[in-house]
């Protein structure tokens, strides 16, 4: 279900600070890094990571990569290699100071890198890197609300927003189609309201829950749990990393007998659930969180679509809208903008620009430690 052949959303240099790279781990020999940054672990931000040419690298440069405490949670669990764990370093929510190492071209240099929660999915944060007077910020994949933008303490100073020299910004959905897309805790409440009708219809009908990303949905799974007291069934290979972590993801069980709601591991509703869950007396809703179909919405429209009887598709984005990046840029004003995976473009009137760009869905639709309330102000 989650494996699919992808490209990085990100070139991966910071070119204001040489010799750092985010969110892109490929021809490790060649760039011979002095500090690696990953924002999430999602495929199209992974990709060379578990290369054994990066780790090879590594033992000979003693470079290290720098992520979130729940994302080096995950790279443990997917590493292929076990020496990879002693290049990773996790670091708290705030601010650090981390050392360059020296180059035969650059001296040791102390950087101050300081993780701001994403929104984008557990353990997602942004890099603010400040080196002498320069402020750097990457987003790596990430959701804000505007109205939401003054709480961001570590974006501001004196009461008012920092000087960026340059903001590196997922644009994933910058088209003009996706001008809007609602809060995600709104769209939930919608799931949860259906599929408690679904389950009251009668004891043969189930939920199949279908994802494009293999992380990134475990508050809808515990919401779920929350409203209705139904855990939502992983297969055994999730269960091995939520079952390490089980406070921040109370609502997923891999016990089957104690739920009618899966994960489901399907590419749809046409294939069998015998491999699934081994199960195929039941009636099924199936349930697919996406946002990538959801263009031309307004605040008026619904989150949540009935295509058959038997499937509802909800919006749940965890992106930008295109309206949100634009606030998100003109809130900040930075000297320099880098767009990823789209190109940023200046607009000089948002609501009649036809701003397009042409979407490879094959290679952009690619898989995607802290508390409950954390986990819960990320996702609205």
């Amino acid at each position: 279900m989650y494996k699919r052949t992808c490209h990085s959303s990100f070139a991966g240099p910071i070119e204001e600070i040489p010799g750092v790279y985010v969110d892109n781990f490929e021809n490790a020999g060649k760039k011979m890094a002095r500090a690696y940054f990953l924002s999430h672990y999602h495929q199209d931000h992974v990709q060379g990571l578990q290369d054994i040419s990066l780790l090879e690298t590594l033992e000979k440069t003693k470079a290290c990569i720098y992520t979130s405490e729940l994302t080096s949670v995950i790279i443990n669990y997917e590493k292929k290699h076990p020496n990879l764990m002693k290049y990773v370093r996790a670091l708290k929510t705030g601010s650090s100071v981390i050392t360059l190492p020296s180059t035969e071209n650059y001296a040791e240099t102390l950087l101050t890198v300081t993780l701001i929660h994403a929104g984008h999915c557990a353990g997602s944060t942004m890099f603010l890197f400040t080196l002498d007077s320069k402020k750097i910020l990457y987003t790596g994949d990430f959701r804000t609300n505007t109205s939401d933008l003054p709480k961001y303490t570590a974006l501001h100073e004196n009461g008012a927003p920092i000087k960026l020299n340059a903001l590196f910004i997922d644009t994933t959905f910058i088209d003009v189609d996706y001008e809007y897309f609602p809060k995600r805790s709104e769209c939930i409440d919608e799931l949860v309201f259906n599929v408690k009708k679904w389950l009251n219809r009668g004891e043969l009908n189930a939920i199949a829950i279908h994802t494009s990303a293999k992380y990134g949905y475990e508050f809808v799974f515990n919401d779920i749990y929350k409203q209705l007291g139904v855990k939502v069934y992983v297969d055994e290979g999730i269960w091995r990393l939520y079952s390490t972590i089980p406070k921040l993801v109370p609502g997923v069980t891999n016990n089957l007998n104690e739920t009618r709601i899966h994960l489901c591991t399907n590419k749809n509703e046409r294939t069998t659930h015998k491999l699934c869950i081994g199960d195929e007396g039941k009636k099924f809703l199936y349930i697919h969180l996406s946002a990538m179909k959801w263009y031309q919405l307004s605040e008026n429209s619904s989150s949540v679509n009935f295509v058959t009887p038997s499937r509802l598709d909800v919006c749940f984005a965890t992106h930008c809208s295109r309206k949100e990046i634009y606030d998100f840029v003109k809130y900040l004003s930075p000297r320099k903008i880098v767009g990823f995976p789209n190109r940023y473009v200046e607009l000089a009137d948002k609501k009649t620009s036809e701003l397009k760009f042409e979407r490879d869905i094959k290679k952009r639709r690619v898989d995607e430690k802290v508390d409950e309330n954390l986990l819960r102000a990320m996702m609205d």
